[in-house]
């Protein structure tokens, strides 16, 4: 009888630590889009411009991305 319950103990707290360790922090953008963007470029994109038509600096990091104005200065940083 306490075998069982120390075998179940260490697999509860087993589970425990697994699905700790899976938790994923999730952050909520809102939804406006930045008026002074004229391209972003993001890892997957190779260094290509990319022309959003709706984004803001929270969208774009959860991406990765980086945007920029027309004198190619950066938004975000």
């Amino acid at each position: 009888m306490a075998s069982s319950k120390v075998g179940v103990f260490t697999l509860l707290l087993l589970c425990v630590f697994l699905v700790g360790n899976n938790y994923v922090e999730a952050q909520i953008c809102p939804q406006f889009c930045e008026e002074n963007v004229d391209y972003m470029i993001c890892p997957t994109s190779g260094g290509t411009k990319l022309r959003p038509t709706c984004i803001n600096c929270c969208q774009a990091t959860e991406r990765r991305c980086q945007l920029f104005r027309k004198d190619d200065s950066a938004i975000c940083t």
